[in-house]
């Protein structure tokens, strides 16, 4: 056995904390997973797309620092270190197997000695899984592995042997529970000293996907707030309430679609585990961040390394207190920079504002409203979380040539 552990990093695209933590889904061997390690209960992505989520994962920074602004805009900045190339100068194999809009326009394939793009539709669903198994299987020793899965990204597709009520209410939940048996036969092929951590880039809206009633008011929202700049917030917030508690039992707002578009927990709340060699079981229920991920695989690893990192390692995991998230909804379908939004979430509450709209900014009692249904007014309040934000800015950014791939993947 190597004196260094490897590191196996599954990064589940649009993986939700509380279907996870939940019955939502039946997931046994994560569930083992989460009870054998350290389990983050509070973690928040960055930002509710993958480029930018994935982007702070492997950097341990936000994308005022790493350069990466969205989908379309932003290339991983050349002075910032990452996760391969840290663990690469110090004697890891480094390899990816990834898929979406992770392509290598986007720099992140710096520092891999081997990042293989595939097809989204190439899943551990289907024949693509023995390709994988075979890999990890023959990495050579001390290896790091970044495996991104798309299975639970629309459209979903669940496989016909889960495709019932006893694996979930909605077509997500049940790939999820197939997809927990896919992960398991995929860590069976790594050797025993292998650190593996699961996480989600950012999480999902799921429960009214397909309803007509919400796709044309959806659309008539869209029109008005994205395309007029329309402040439709107030309307949308009484239907959300209205129709709060319709269809299945998961935390979500009617009038919400997919991910990107806004920073609400269910799509910010992700989860992130972390078992093998060396770490104790322990539940971190404080609030942590996606910048705390790549501090924390390094010193599981004994690589400690601080330059350019905006996180801070969750080891000791009974040390961690409360840190601030911060917060960006940069989403293609939000049509352009000037409907992004930036939030903080601290103490309780969270602050949103869009910069680039004179619209005014909301506030959430999280501990009174944890669906976020319906803002406040408390001026002190957010004025004091509003200083929580990062004082750089994101300037401009490169806008990447990979709109071909992006409609693709259904995004434009």
């Amino acid at each position: 056995m190597p004196s260094k552990p490897n590191l196996l990093v599954l990064c589940v695209d649009c993986l939700r904390e509380d279907c996870l933590a939940s019955n939502a889904s039946d997931t046994p061997f994560l569930d083992d997973l989460r009870s054998s390690g350290i389990d983050c209960e509070q973690l928040f992505a960055t930002a509710t797309t993958t480029t930018p989520a994935v982007a702070s994962l492997l950097t341990g920074s936000y994308s005022e620092r790493n350069g990466v602004h969205s989908l379309q805009y932003g290339r991983l900045d050349a002075d910032v270190p990452t996760l391969p190339e840290i663990l690469g100068e110090r004697g890891w194999h480094t390899e990816a197997l990834v898929t979406g809009p992770l392509v290598d326009e986007t720099g992140l394939n710096r520092g891999f000695d081997v990042y293989r793009h595939r097809e989204e539709d190439e899943s551990l669903f289907g024949a693509w899984r023995d390709t994988a198994r075979d890999r990890l299987a023959s990495l050579p020793e001390p290896f790091a592995a970044f495996v991104h899965c798309w299975e639970l990204h629309e459209d979903v597709d669940v496989p016909a042997a889960y495709d019932a009520p006893a694996y979930g209410d909605t077509g997500y939940t049940r790939a999820l529970s197939a997809l927990d048996r896919e992960l398991h036969d995929l860590v069976a092929t790594v050797p025993e000293n292998t650190l593996v951590a699961v996480h989600g880039d950012h999480g999902e809206s799921i429960t009214h996907r397909h309803n007509p009633l919400r796709l044309l008011a959806k659309s008539v929202r869209d029109a008005f707030r994205y395309y007029g700049g329309v402040d439709t917030r107030s309307v949308v917030d009484r239907v959300n309430r209205a129709l709060d508690g319709l269809g299945p039992d998961v935390a979500d707002h009617f009038l919400e679609n997919g991910h990107g578009e806004n920073v609400f927990d269910f799509a910010t709340n992700v989860p992130f585990v972390l078992a093998g060699p060396g770490i104790d079981p322990a539940t971190i229920t404080a609030q942590t961040r996606q910048v705390d991920v790549l501090p924390t695989l390094l010193a599981a690893l004994g690589a400690d390394f601080e330059r350019g990192i905006d996180g801070e390692s969750l080891l000791p995991a009974d040390d961690v207190t409360d840190r601030p998230a911060y917060l960006r909804a940069c989403g293609a379908s939000l049509h352009r920079r000037r409907n992004w939004a930036r939030a903080i979430r601290h103490d309780g509450a969270k602050y949103v504002e869009y910069p680039d709209r004179a619209w005014s900014a909301e506030l959430y009692d999280l501990d009174a409203d944890p669906q976020e249904l319906v803002p406040i007014e408390a001026d002190r309040l957010a004025a004091r979380l509003q200083r929580r934000l990062p004082t750089d800015e994101l300037g401009d950014a490169e806008r990447l040539d990979i709109d071909a791939r992006l409609r693709d993947l259904g995004y434009l």
